[in-house]
C-alpha cells in the first residue's frame, strides 16, 4: 500500500519532463528564428525610423504662448461688502442686488462661442486661421464655390483647438495659453484675449450698475420713510462707487501677473520622442512580421501534409 503513491509520483514526474523540454525547445526555436531573420527586422526598423525622422522634420512647428492671471482683487470688494451688509434691508424694500460674477463665470465667458465670435470678428482672424486657402494679393478665398468658404463656426472650432485655460486648484491662479505656428501671433492673441475680456466685463458691470443706480433713485424719490430712505441712499452710494471703480480699473476681472511673450522654442513636434517611438515601433513590427511569416509557413506546411495524406 505504501509503494503506490511513490510510483504515481514518479509517473507524474516522468510525464512532466517532456512538456518542460518542449517549452525550452520552443523558446530556443523562437530565438533562433529571430536571429536568422535579423536582417528583416533591421530593415523594417530602419524604414520605420526613416518615416519618423521625415515626419518630425517636415511637421509644422507649433509655439505655445501663455500668460499667468489671477482673479482681480480691488477696491470694489469693499463696496460689494457694504451692499451685502444692507442686502436684508434692500430685500425688504423689494430691491434685488445681484452678486459679483465669480471666476467660473469669467472663464466660461472667455471660452464661450459668443465671446470668441466677437474676438475673431474684431481682430479679423479668419485669414490667419485659414491661411492655407486665403489669397493675400486678391483678398479672396481659394475655393471653388461659396459653400467651401470657412464660416465663423469653423473658425471658432479652430480657435478653441488652439486655446487652453487651466486653473490651479491650490493657488487659484489661471494659465491662459495659445498654441500657434507663429510665436508673435500667439503671444498677441493671448494678451488681446485678456484685454478684451476685461473690457467687455467692465463695460457690462458699468451698464448694470447704471441701471441699478437709476432704479434706486426712482425708489428713493417715491419713498417717504426715513429708515428706508437711509437704506436706499447707502445702496445708491455703493452702486456709484462700484461704477466709478469699474471705470478706472482696466484689470476688472482678471489681473495679469505675467503677460505673454513670443516663445523662442517650439512646443510641437516633439522630435526626440518621435525618433524613439519610430525605432520602437519599427522593432515591434519587424518581430511581428517575422513571427507572422513563420506562422504562415507552418500553416502551409501542415496543409500540404494533410493534402498529401488524403
Amino acid at each position: 500500500m505504501s509503494e503506490e503513491p511513490k510510483a504515481s509520483t514518479k509517473y507524474l514526474m516522468v510525464q512532466s519532463t517532456p512538456s518542460t523540454d518542449e517549452d525550452e525547445i520552443d523558446l530556443l526555436e523562437l530565438i533562433r528564428t529571430l536571429l536568422h531573420a535579423w536582417k528583416t527586422i533591421l530593415c523594417i526598423t530602419v524604414v520605420s525610423e526613416g518615416l519618423a525622422v521625415t515626419y518630425a522634420y517636415y511637421a509644422e512647428e507649433v509655439f505655445k504662448a501663455e500668460t499667468l492671471l489671477a482673479p482681480a482683487q480691488d477696491e470694489k470688494s469693499g463696496a460689494s461688502s457694504s451692499i451685502n451688509q444692507l442686502g436684508g434691508l434692500a430685500a425688504m424694500a423689494g430691491i434685488s442686488i445681484p452678486n459679483d460674477s465669480n471666476i467660473k463665470q469669467v472663464l466660461a465667458t472667455l471660452q464661450s462661442r459668443k465671446f470668441l465670435r466677437a474676438f475673431i470678428q474684431q481682430k479679423k482672424l479668419m485669414p490667419l486661421l485659414f491661411g492655407e486657402i486665403w489669397d493675400r494679393e486678391t483678398q479672396t478665398w481659394l475655393v471653388s464655390s461659396l459653400d467651401e468658404e470657412p464660416t465663423l463656426q469653423k473658425a471658432i472650432k479652430v480657435f478653441k483647438g488652439c486655446l487652453s485655460v487651466e486653473e490651479g486648484k491650490m493657488t487659484g491662479l489661471i494659465t491662459l495659453s495659445i498654441s500657434w505656428k507663429d510665436p508673435e501671433v500667439a503671444a498677441q492673441w493671448v494678451n488681446d484675449l485678456v484685454k478684451q475680456l476685461n473690457e467687455q466685463l467692465r463695460e457690462q458691470a458699468i451698464a448694470d450698475s447704471q441701471k441699478r443706480v437709476g432704479y434706486l433713485e426712482q425708489e428713493l424719490a417715491k419713498t417717504t420713510l426715513q429708515d428706508m430712505r437711509a437704506v436706499l441712499y447707502n445702496l445708491l452710494e455703493s452702486e456709484k462707487q462700484n461704477a466709478m471703480l469699474a471705470n478706472v480699473n482696466e484689470d476688472f476681472a482678471l489681473e495679469v501677473i505675467d503677460p505673454a511673450v513670443a516663445p523662442e522654442t517650439y512646443e510641437k513636434p516633439k522630435r526626440k520622442l518621435i525618433f524613439a517611438l519610430g525605432g520602437a515601433c519599427g522593432g515591434f513590427f519587424g518581430i511581428f512580421a517575422v513571427f507572422f511569416a513563420q506562422f504562415l509557413k507552418k500553416l502551409r506546411t501542415s496543409n500540404s501534409k494533410i493534402n498529401s495524406s488524403s
